[in-house]
């Protein structure tokens, strides 16, 4: 942590972990990850970590030593200011403190330190948002409308840990869902307080200072903050920000008291706009249905659920391959009624950047033919996108399937027999064949586990004098890991299932071309990881 109280990760720090005490020779090395991170699968006992080479920050050396035991399937320990050796490093002189902090505004830091404990980012069939901890039980609130009909839910409490959840009651009217999960996985968890108003007195004051803690546009707990602007009878009305992902999270007082459920932001124009959040005292009837619920029906284990990679995709790795030839014909293919396509981070920048890159080969050949003053020009060095700042370019395969349209018998009926009769009996109905249930990706016989399930509707409603289109269907999109597809499987399959016949899947084995495709996009990242991460 600087001196300004901003928390600073470490990374490529080396850390051994040797057995404490008389047991078996035991010495491992681990180095964190980009975020500061590293994990180690070790047998129940004590040991003790060091940094032998520790890090020089402002002036000082700071070095780790100390003892953990292990004795759950879980253990978290943080190397921080407070538990390191720190000494002043030859010739230095200390930063003294800026004089602004003696200033006390709010406590928003250490109220985020504390309460972000509480958040979790909540996974459906339909997107992700944001929920917080309510009963050390495993109650977790949210918003109903990110659920919506999900019928696989879990939540996320890092980036590393993510567990199963059920939902336990919702009301639609309130937009309050309570879900249930168990909470063993998740050390140092911590139940958010909810506010209880006096009698005759509202628990919210227009003007008092408020902030939430959510996963706006998919990014993992952000604080953001501003002031209760009117107060509803059922909702309040803030000028906070609120973004796809916060719905959900709490909006919590100056006391780190939650006044409600960030719910949904209103932009008109121009202006930042403003956010409505469900009073907190609307979910007390669905929490209470849920508290009965939970005393019949069992939660979901505890085990820990697959989680996106922290490490971005290397972007320099993107620009690189994009330039070459594209096969797009390996990404995309069909399997009974639906048509596929394996989106890989390489194949997602290619069609993003398309533009830029037609506009290089252009110049190319204008250069060919005379002198440029421009031969350093270069579009995707020049565009700095929030894409890449953001790790929008994950590192991970998304499986997309939609339902093909086809043309309906009483379509093809009408359009065969009386074309004379009716002038307009030509246009073509198309409808949806099918709407997608699940899907299942074997690697050598083997069910790959994904991330993420995805399913959401289509709607298609158009027409013009050749074809009619008015129908709706679900579509599939599964999110795996940058392994998932491999030559070391053998065989790789990829099964489909619809609503209309959950049991029988629609099948078909990769092509050896196509899987080699999918590998070589992933290799850059794969090997950078194996770099940082060499005990994985």
């Amino acid at each position: 942590m600087d001196n300004y109280l901003n928390q600073k990760p470490v990374p490529h720090l080396d850390i051994i972990v040797s057995v404490e005490g008389g047991g078996p020779v035991f010495v491992r090395q681990v180095r964190t990850d980009f975020s500061g991170s590293a994990e180690l699968s070790v047998t129940p006992g004590k040991y003790r970590l060091t940094t032998p080479l520790g890090i020089d920050f402002r002036g000082r050396h700071y070095a780790w030593e100390t003892a953990v035991a292990v004795a759950s399937e879980s253990v978290s320990m943080d190397l921080s200011n407070d538990n390191a050796h720190v000494t002043d490093l030859p010739g230095s002189v200390s930063v003294p403190a800026p004089p602004e902090l003696s200033r006390k505004v709010d406590d928003l830091e250490s109220l985020f330190q504390k309460y972000q404990k509480s958040v979790v980012t909540v996974w459906s069939e339909i997107g992700s948002g944001t929920g917080f901890i309510v009963d050390s039980a495993g109650l977790i609130l949210t918003n109903q409308h990110v659920i919506g009909t999900s019928e696989i839910v879990s939540v996320q409490f890092d980036a590393r840990r993510k567990v199963a959840a059920r939902v336990l009651a919702m009301d639609a009217d309130r937009d309050v869902a309570v879900l249930g999960a168990d909470l063993s996985s998740f050390p140092g968890a911590l139940v958010a307080p909810l506010v209880r108003p006096r009698a005759g007195q509202d628990a919210a004051v227009e003007g008092e200072r408020v902030f939430t803690i959510g996963s706006p546009l998919g990014l993992k707990k952000i604080i953001t903050s501003g002031i209760v602007s009117k107060i509803e009878a059922r909702a309040l009305i803030s000028d906070i920000n609120i973004n796809p992902g916060n719905s959900g999270g709490p909006l919590f007082n100056a006391a780190g008291e939650v006044l409600g459920i960030t719910t949904f932001g209103v932009q008109r124009g121009g202006g930042p706009g403003i956010a409505g959040i469900v009073r907190i005292e609307q979910t007390q009837p669905v929490t209470e249905r849920a508290r009965r619920e939970m005393s019949f029906v069992p939660l979901p284990s505890a085990r820990l659920l697959p989680v996106e990679p922290t490490e971005p995709y290397p972007v320099e790795a993107l620009r690189r391959m994009a330039r070459g030839g594209l096969d797009a014909s390996l990404y995309t293919f069909a399997i009974g009624d639906f048509d596929v396509t394996l989106k890989t981070p390489v194949l997602i920048y290619k069609l993003q950047e398309e533009p830029g890159l037609e506009a290089v080969k252009e110049r190319d050949k204008r250069n060919r033919i005379r002198d440029s003053s421009l031969d350093n020009f270069d579009p995707l060095l020049e565009r700095h996108g929030w894409e890449e700042y953001a790790g929008e370019y994950r590192p991970v395969l998304t499986i997309d399937a939609e339902a093909k349209l086809h043309e309906n018998f009483k379509s093809f009926l009408g359009r065969e027999l009386i074309p004379a009769i009716k002038p307009f009996s030509n246009t073509k109905r198309l409808t949806f064949r099918a709407d997608f249930y699940r899907m299942k990706l074997l690697c050598g016989g083997q069910e790959i586990e994904p991330i993420q399930r995805f399913r959401s509707p289509r709607v298609e409603n158009d027409r013009d004098d050749f074809v009619t289109v008015s129908d709706a269907a679900f579509e599939g999109s599964y999110v795996y890991g940058p392994e998932a597809i491999s030559p070391s499987c053998g065989k790789v399959t990829l099964e489909l299932y619809s609503e209309k016949d959950p049991k029988k899947a629609f099948s078909r084995d990769l092509d050896r071309k196509t899987i080699d495709r999918v590998w070589e996009d992933f290799r850059p990242y794969t090997q950078m990881s194996r770099r940082e991460n060499p005990d994985r």
